[in-house]
């Protein structure tokens, strides 16, 4: 007869991805159901840990193994402990003191948007004390490295640092703003929703305007973009007082008080019906300079922003015979998110969420945000084993549903815990963490956590 084996490889403490329909506890239960059923054969279930990392330091593995331990330690193994391959290795973790929020917020005019990021907020802040202290480290530190199997010391480059996150928020975009502010080479984002990025929604606004000169908001949306630079005034004297039915381009076009704004829309128009809208785009962007104006305004990360958007162009005219018109529609009618390849030997730092860097890794991981997230249950239809629910208010669910939903919290909770682990497994031989904002409590404190754990190795 024929013998037949059955060979799986898993690791529950990396499984982070329930939103994808991974499911740690079903990993629990075939184990559990293939040792039952092979315990009556000849041949049992040989269930064993490969507890050897050769990835990072035994400083970092040391903090690990003391960070998963106890309740800590639920939702991963029932112990979790490892061993560094690399054991002469060396190995470094800082913990740097949280920024707290600023106490007071300055009066500001009442024109102001209300969501404006200001400089005392605690993410800039801890977004420019992480740019200054990587050109810090570039510039005056080392780490360790092996050539011809001898430990030595080299110089630290853009390409050693990954700076990790939970959700591509506020303090996502201000790392990034703030490195490239220190004139650090950075890879940028490494996922782009298109229509969210100002830059791209200028630069869309325009194009509709070219399509069609009577849309007057988006000619009037492309005025007051950094491109044109109109004020509020600018643009109220030449719109108001308009005879009914008349256009603003129609009223704009026999102005002589903006000269520079005409040469511009009427070379634009004349170029719409003729050029593909890449090459339309990239009119825009360096004949008139407007990718300058951009960025001057909206920051160097909107230089990712059209570099996405000239892509798209691109890869828009491959599938179909391109046209103005039908770029705008195709742009519109799809929610383009644009992931990047983003790998260390382009030599530039990498910023990314934790669930984006599982197989990666790097010799300096910095982890800014730390403070704590809270559980929620986002889904409005809840899946139990009796069929989709609907989910109802909180003081109008009955007790089978507060049930459900408290379950789904703790598996969120146990996954966050698993979500730190990969974070943190991530160095190789230098863990940063750092964090800004207030402090919850519990195994979600990252922050917290990981500092008592350091009271104890």
């Amino acid at each position: 007869d024929e013998r037949r084996t059955i060979f799986v490889v898993g690791d529950k403490k990396q499984s982070i991805y329930s939103f994808q329909g991974a499911d740690a506890a079903e990993f629990d239960r075939m184990r559990e159901h293939f040792a039952t059923t092979l315990a009556e054969t000849n041949a049992p279930l040989f269930a064993t840990e490969l507890q050897y990392s050769f990835r990072s330091s035994a400083a970092i593995l040391s903090l690990v193994d003391q960070t998963f331990t106890h309740d800590m330690a639920e939702g991963l193994e029932s112990a979790v402990q490892h061993f560094a391959f690399k054991s002469a290795l060396p190995g470094r973790v800082d913990l740097w003191p949280l920024i707290p929020d600023a106490e007071k917020v300055e009066d500001r005019p009442w024109y102001d948007p209300v969501d404006i990021v200001t400089e005392e907020k605690a993410d800039v802040q801890l977004a420019r004390k992480i740019a200054s202290q990587i050109r810090r480290m570039i510039e005056s530190e080392t780490i360790p490295a092996e050539l011809d199997g001898k430990q030595i010391r080299r110089a630290i480059t853009p390409g050693d640092f990954l700076i990790l996150v939970q959700q591509r928020k506020s303090l996502f975009s201000e790392i990034i703003r703030a490195c490239k502010n220190e004139k650090l080479a950075i890879a940028g984002a490494d996922k782009l929703n298109l229509q969210t990025q100002l830059a791209v929604k200028d630069i869309t606004a325009l194009l509709r305007f070219l399509a069609l000169p009577e849309d007057d908001l988006s000619l009037a949306a492309a005025l007051k973009s950094p491109m044109f630079g109109w004020s509020e005034q600018d643009l109220f004297s030449v719109a108001h007082g308009r005879p009914q039915g008349v256009y603003l381009w129609k009223v704009l076009r026999n102005l002589t008080t903006h000269p520079s704004t005409l040469s511009v829309l009427h070379d634009l128009r004349f170029q719409a019906d003729y050029l593909r809208p890449y090459d339309l785009i990239q009119r825009i962007l360096i004949r008139h300079d407007m990718r300058k104006r951009l960025v001057e305004r909206l920051g160097a990360e909107a230089d990712d922003a059209l570099d996405a958007l000239l892509a798209q162009a691109l890869s828009y005219e491959q599938g179909v015979t391109p046209s103005l018109t039908g770029f705008l529609h195709w742009m519109e009618s799809d929610d383009v998110q644009v992931k990047r390849q983003i790998d260390s030997a382009s030599d530039q730092i990498r910023v990314m969420t934790v669930h984006g860097s599982k197989g990666l890794e790097a010799p300096i991981v910095i982890m800014p945000e730390t403070t704590g997230r809270d559980n929620d249950i986002k889904d409005s239809i809840l899946m139990s084993d009796a069929g989709p629910l609907w989910k109802m208010n909180k003081g109008a669910q009955p007790k089978t549903q507060k049930d459900l939903i408290d379950s789904k919290k703790h598996g969120l909770a146990l996954e966050r815990r698993r979500l730190l682990y990969v974070a943190m497994t991530r160095a190789e031989k230098w863990l940063i963490v750092c964090g800004a904002g207030k402090e919850k409590t519990g195994a979600e404190a990252w922050h917290e956590v990981i500092s008592n754990a350091m009271d104890h190795v």
